[in-house]
């Protein structure tokens, strides 16, 4: 082991520590042994209960909904912004597309609240032009059942950050194998997905990932502009761990790990796909 490897060991160590005395302790009140409020009894059916409740189904499918359009989006427009910075040398504008990845997303899920809310900016400006006759005719974006507020947010936060690295990736390859293509008569669309896609697919791999691991698991911004008819995965579990009933809290963290669960089985999945592709098999 080499002196950098070593000096992680204390970081890991701790950081491991924490996470797993976390988890065991989330799995032993999943599994119904919380003495706190007088449960003491191992059982199976707290798992049982939020995955044959209708409401959990639909909150799953509504956090798969919004974690897999706003991720797919994302890598689309990413990588696309990706390759026009690659063209613009312009420092200001590789500046101007850095600064949201900086922003948290609380303050971006208010700034789209104040733009494209029915009384918010956008809004008001049409109305004072008589595009529209009053504020009511201006589309629900916001608290829609839709969740189209709350992919705004995701969209602007994470397609600067898929361009951001998709750039970094792109300036490292070897562009030759572009050359060579060009001159074999390829077009540029099977340039990309027999030349340039393989190259940048661990990243896009690895980009997914992160994106519909938190956008899947996201709190604050489905709390803020979703509507309350169309719940998430992460607000049904904050609903039951808020309960004045404590015997609600074994199901929150049940859910929980069943959130995580499904994460890991995303992870897994995408791996798993990223290999059969042809970058996967070059690299394998």
């Amino acid at each position: 082991m080499n002196k950098k490897n070593f000096l992680a060991v204390p970081f890991l160590l701790i950081n491991g520590v924490v996470i797993f005395a976390a988890l065991f302790k989330g799995l032993q009140i999943s599994l119904g042994y919380y003495p706190l409020s007088g449960l003491r009894e191992i059982t199976l059916a707290n798992y049982k209960q939020i995955l044959t409740d209708p409401f959990f189904q639909k909150s799953l499918g509504y956090s798969c909904y919004l974690a897999l359009t706003a991720t797919f989006l994302s890598l689309l427009l990413g990588v696309a912004l990706s390759f026009l910075l690659l063209k613009v040398k312009s420092p200001w504008l590789h500046t101007i597309i850095r600064l949201p990845i900086s922003l948290p997303h609380i303050i971006v899920a208010l700034m789209i609240m104040q733009l494209v809310s029915q009384s918010g900016i956008i809004s008001r400006f049409l109305f004072q032009l008589g595009l529209i006759k009053e504020i009511g005719q201006f589309p629900l974006l916001i608290h829609d059942t839709g969740g189209i507020g709350i992919i705004l947010v995701f969209l602007y936060k994470e397609i600067p950050y898929v361009a951001v690295t998709t750039l970094a990736i792109l300036q490292q390859l070897q562009l030759g194998y572009i050359e060579v293509a060009k001159n074999l008569g390829a077009s540029n669309l099977r340039i990309f997905f027999s030349v340039i896609l393989p190259m940048i697919q661990k990243t896009l791999t690895t980009l997914f990932i992160i994106l519909f691991c938190f956008t899947f698991a996201s709190f604050e911004v489905p709390f803020l502009l979703g509507n309350p008819s169309k719940q998430t995965v992460a607000l049904t579990a904050y609903d039951l761990f808020t309960q004045v009933d404590l015997t609600t809290r074994p199901q929150a963290f049940a859910l929980n790990l069943v959130m995580s669960g499904i994460c890991l089985i995303a992870v897994l999945l995408a791996l798993a796909i990223s290999r059969v592709l042809p970058g996967g098999r070059k690299s394998s």
